[in-house]
């Protein structure tokens, strides 16, 4: 029976849905998120809301108007399967076996997917590292360029990644901030680089979302009509924040600018000539973060698109495998693994009444504010080079003015 409805489905998707766009954001339940948002009624637990319509005011105008997913789970427990299950339904063996080791805290080198540097004081995107371990480009590098840095080729899927099979069937795409498969030898293959957008920088808590989303759109506006990718996946971090770490931006200014970053994503795409025949996917990575009153592994998702029902909450019980097979579908993919094989494509959210009108963008309502506490002269200029859009690097202005302030002050000032 499901079958039948998923072949129905299906049909319909590939004669109106041509474009696919994958949003995903970091860390985050229901609960945390939605649980002041009256109209999911049973499903929302204002108890246990940390962001609510101020800091969010697009998420909740975009539910309201949009398929609301209030009964939909993130496959991982945390981020480093989370990013294999959107990319792949799937994680891997090995990283099912090793992340509780790294995630303990005892200084292990972490193996996601992601290059991790193995220089002491590892992790990229955090303060007080090293110089040139932070890099929020190293993503897109191979290792003969980047040096002493891991490679994670051993952590991935069977199969890999929905990357892989967008290449293989040729179909067109963009990667924004997504890692990708290398190769036994470290080298990320020419023909997947040209999928890369490598001025798109990845994890860094002092790189805001707006200038992601920027950067975003400015290669989309450089690349119209046959040149826009069928398949495009973005991440924007920024809702993870940064806790309340010392000079890093409070969490609900995070909160916000990621909030109004992913909606001012979704307005652009929405004008479009590609929007007529769109869905755009959004959701979180995995739940970690934050309570739920029904589900640890309870996280939002959200479809976005003319041929989307209004004011639709989606009650099935879906998770990102299905989000993964909904793109299969429309795309023409294979299945990746037994999980997407066997999963059920998004069914009653569609209507054969479509609504072309551009999404409506509500601005932010919460004013830049950064936490308490002593700030180092480092993380200042990290902070700095960040609200530009840049790390910190040797040859930047805010690193020169940092090293002449040390050689003045002394090392400790």
């Amino acid at each position: 029976m499901r079958h039948a409805e998923d072949v129905k489905t299906t049909a319909f998707l590939r004669k109106h849905i041509h474009y696919v766009v994958f949003i995903l954001r970091e860390n985050k339940t229901f609960d945390e998120d939605l649980g002041d948002y009256q109209r999911a009624g049973a499903w929302a637990e204002p108890h246990l809301d940390l962001y609510g319509p101020k800091d969010l005011p697009n998420l909740y105008h975009l539910a309201r108007h949009n398929a609301l997913f209030v009964n939909f789970m993130a496959d991982g427990e945390v981020t480093a399967q989370g990013h294999q299950w959107t990319t792949a339904a799937s994680d891997s063996d090995f990283v099912q076996r090793t992340w509780p080791e790294y995630y303990s805290g005892r200084g292990l080198v972490p193996n996601p997917g992601w290059t991790q540097s193995l220089l002491p004081g590892g992790a990229s995107g955090t303060g007080g590292i090293p110089l040139g371990v932070d890099n929020p480009y190293a993503i897109y590098e191979n290792l003969s360029v980047l040096g002493k840095w891991s490679n994670p080729w051993i952590s991935y899927p069977q199969r890999l990644f929905l990357f892989n099979d967008l290449l293989d069937h040729k179909v067109s795409f963009e990667d924004f901030g997504e890692f990708v498969s290398r190769s036994q030898a470290g080298n990320i293959s020419t023909a997947m680089k040209k999928h890369l957008a490598t001025g798109f920088p990845g994890w860094d808590r002092m790189i805001l979302d707006t200038y992601r989303e920027k950067l975003a759109v400015n290669w989309l506006k450089a690349h119209p009509g046959a040149q826009f990718p069928h398949f495009i996946y973005i991440w924007l971090p920024d809702d993870h924040t940064a806790g309340r770490s010392p000079c890093y931006y409070t969490p609900n200014y995070y909160v916000a600018n990621n909030d109004y970053a992913t909606a001012k994503f979704i307005h652009y795409l929405s004008t479009t000539p590609e929007w007529k025949h769109m869905v755009v996917f959004l959701t979180e990575d995995d739940a970690q973060s934050g309570a739920d009153h029904l589900n640890a592994h309870r996280t939002f998702a959200l479809a976005v698109g003319p041929w989307v029902r209004r004011d639709y909450l989606e009650t099935h019980l879906y998770s990102q495998v299905n989000m993964l097979k909904t793109t299969e579908a429309i795309l023409g993919l294979p299945p990746m693994s037994q999980w997407d094989e066997n999963a059920g494509v998004f069914s009653g959210m569609w209507t054969n009444h479509p609504d072309y009108a551009e999404t409506r963008l509500l601005p932010m309502q919460v004013p830049v504010a950064f936490n308490a506490g002593q700030c180092d002269d480092y993380t200042l200029m990290r902070r700095e080079a960040g609200a530009s859009g840049h790390p910190l690097r040797p040859d930047s202005k805010w690193y020169i003015w940092y090293k002449a302030h040390q050689a003045q002050h002394g090392a400790g000032s």
